[in-house]
This record gives structure tokens, C-alpha cells and sequence, in this order.
């Protein structure tokens, strides 16, 4: 039988974070709505999520100065992923300082979360130390190597339930409120840490077309 989620389902959503975070000792607004519901989520497509991800683990490499960026930018060019570049992530291509470097190396953790939607790692860990992308097998990452990276935009990826990734969206939002009450109120966030979390966050808003918000404009409301 066909399940069709309703505002119950969503409630028992946002119960369900809330008892993640009661156990993990991170603060809760209860006042905090529900996200979206099912029928009101459309999820990025297998395709888009997997150009996004080579796209984000082509300029990592320029974050870590693994690759220049004129080689960069000839393999994306080569690719045909040119038109998947950002206009941020040009703005880093052509002037990489050590601060957009810096910045952009928070972008692991999108990483991370759209290889989670594709199913080639398999958890959101607890977060609370930055992912570690050498834990990625190879043949589960889009770059590297010889690899030609539309042989990984083309393969037949599956991508996770739209439950599933409504539960994790979820969860980080409610993380992300607890993160911003903490600055706002000067106190320190020893639980989680809220660079990984506002990037998790991010990534899981792009991944469930929040807004309909490109990925430059991409908002985390708490």
C-alpha cells in the first residue's frame, strides 16, 4: 500500500529529532516548526546530485593545493562541467586566496552528505569532528586519479528516500537553531560543531530544493 505522509508523519518527524537531540544534551526549541512535508519536497535528481559532488571535490582539491587551479579549471572545462561551476566557485577558481581556501575546505562536509544521498558512504556521523574524504573509496568518489568524472555522473546512482533525507534535513535544522542560539548568547558549543553542522545543513537544504535556492543562495533558516 502506497504510504502518503501527512502532517502526523510530520510531527512524529520532529518528535523524533527532538529525542536525538534530548539524548545528545543539545538544546531544543520546541516552538521550532516542522520542516516540509513529503508531497511538499521535490529532491534533487541522481544526475544533479552527482554533478554537484564532482564539482564541490574538483575545487576541495584547490582548498587542500592538491591540484592548481588552471588544471582545475581545464578538467571541469574538459569534463563538460564548466556550466555546473557557480559563479562563487569561479570567483575561487580565478583567485584562490589562503582565506577562500580555508573557506572552501568546509565543503567536505557537503561532500559528504550528497555522497551519503547517493549511498556511497553510509551515515551522517555525529557532528562533531570534521568527515574525513580519505575514508571514501575510490570507486565511490567522483575525481581522482585517471578517473574520468562523467564515467561517476553517469553510472546508475540510487538515491536515498525522501524520508530519509526529510529526517536528516530535520535534524540539522534543529542542530543549527541550537548552534545559533549558543553564538547569539556568547556561549560556547561544546556538543557539536557548528561549522560541520551549518554545512550539513546546507547541503541537505540544496538536496531537498529548499526554496528552490541555487546552490550559491542556498539558505539555513533556524
Amino acid at each position: 500500500m502506497l504510504h502518503i505522509s501527512t502532517e502526523k508523519d510530520n510531527l512524529s518527524r520532529k518528535e523524533k529529532s527532538e529525542e536525538i537531540l534530548k539524548r545528545e544534551g543539545v538544546k531544543i526549541n520546541f516552538n521550532l516548526p516542522h520542516i516540509e512535508t513529503e508531497e511538499e519536497t521535490t529532491l534533487r535528481t541522481s544526475k544533479e546530485i552527482a554533478r554537484r559532488v564532482t564539482v564541490l571535490a574538483v575545487t576541495n582539491l584547490i582548498a587542500f593545493d592538491s591540484i592548481d587551479p588552471d588544471e582545475a579549471i581545464d578538467y571541469l572545462k574538459d569534463g563538460n562541467l564548466w556550466n555546473d561551476v557557480t559563479p562563487l566557485e569561479k570567483d575561487f577558481l580565478h583567485d584562490p586566496t589562503e582565506d577562500k581556501k580555508s573557506e572552501e575546505s568546509w565543503k567536505c562536509e557537503c561532500i559528504w552528505v550528497l555522497l551519503w544521498a547517493l549511498k556511497k558512504v553510509d551515515t551522517l556521523p555525529f557532528p562533531n569532528e570534521l568527515c574525513d574524504l580519505n575514508d571514501v573509496s575510490s570507486e565511490n568518489y567522483p575525481v581522482g586519479g585517471d578517473s574520468d568524472p562523467n564515467d561517476f555522473i553517469n553510472a546508475a546512482h540510487e538515491v536515498r528516500s525522501k524520508s530519509e533525507i526529510l529526517d536528516a534535513a530535520d535534524l540539522y535544522y534543529r542542530y543549527d537553531w541550537a548552534c545559533v542560539d549558543a553564538r547569539i548568547n556568547n556561549r560556547e558549543m561544546e556538543t557539536i560543531d557548528p561549522g560541520i553542522v551549518y554545512e550539513r545543513h546546507y547541503a541537505l537544504n540544496w538536496l531537498i530544493t529548499y526554496m528552490n535556492q541555487e546552490w550559491d543562495d542556498v539558505s539555513c533558516d533556524t
